[in-house]
């Protein structure tokens, strides 16, 4: 009961939420625009333009979904305790976790349903307009599954970052950082590591373990999992040197999920209010 009291207050809080609501916007608006752009590739090459537009949305959400999953989550923590209210809401009968666990729910829930709003708008224009086949269909449903856990993976991020700093201005700062390692800089160095080997040390395993060490990659490796979604990446060639399952990948980011949560559980245990 404790924890369905602060999901909900939380669910409330981030659905009013601006970063949210400009997800929303963003990846519906973007979306639509990319059904246009896409058509005529799927006329060349004869493919339904929903697995188009889920390759358009894959690189939209790798941007998108991890900044609002940060920004809904880094002052969970350390805003409340600067605030005041940590100390008073943690003087009622509830324990730590269930207070973290309703706000990373609540949370969680929010980003889920984002998601789901923004896809779904995204794809309305070809949904009433197209026949689907069972691979494009299959394709959608593992782009909005690695997106819910990608997002959580995320939030808990957010939630390490929330409760080891002191200021509100801290987090944010630290949040932002995170998300240019994580999206864009892991690959620039993983890419300079690649072209300075020239093939001559790391081997295809190698590679699939680096890419491993970032949930980004994971997911997309995740979004790539179908043959016709691939040709349409921009990361197509590691789309085809990926020898590792989707239910592995699944696993991998599964644990990325659980152990930044739990750590974040594990280190608001021994914060001082």
């Amino acid at each position: 009961m404790n924890v369905f009291t602060i999901l909900s207050r939380e669910l409330r809080n981030s659905l009013s939420n601006r970063y949210l609501i400009a997800m929303i916007i963003i990846l519906a608006a973007l979306g639509l625009t990319l059904v246009s752009i896409g058509s005529s590739t799927t006329g060349a090459v004869k493919v339904d333009r929903l697995t188009v537009q889920v390759a358009s949305l894959s690189s939209l959400s790798i941007f998108l979904v991890p900044l609002i999953a940060l920004f809904i989550s880094y002052d969970s923590v350390v805003g409340e305790k600067e605030q005041g209210r940590l100390m008073l809401e943690l003087s009622f009968p509830i324990t730590r976790f269930e207070w973290l666990m309703g706000k990373f729910l609540g949370h969680w829930i929010a980003v889920i349903i984002a998601i789901f709003i923004g896809y779904i708008i995204a794809v309305i224009p070809i949904l009433v307009s197209s026949e689907l086949s069972k691979d494009s269909i299959l394709s959608f449903a593992r782009l909005i599954y690695s997106s819910i856990l990608l997002g959580g993976v995320f939030i808990g991020i957010g939630y390490i970052v929330s409760v080891l700093v002191k200021q509100r201005s801290s987090a944010a700062g630290i949040a932002i950082g995170l998300w240019l390692v994580f999206v864009m800089l892991f690959d620039l160095a993983l890419l300079g590591l690649l072209v300075s080997d020239t093939g001559k040390g790391l081997n295809a395993s190698q590679v699939n373990g680096l890419l491993m060490a970032n949930p980004v990659d994971i997911f997309r490796l995740m979004s790539l999992s179908t043959e016709q979604v691939n040709q349409f990446s921009a990361m197509q060639a590691i789309g085809e040197v990926n020898t590792l399952s989707f239910g592995l990948l699944s696993l991998s980011m599964l644990a990325w999920l659980i152990v930044p949560l739990f750590l974040a559980l594990y280190l608001f245990k021994r914060v001082k209010l």
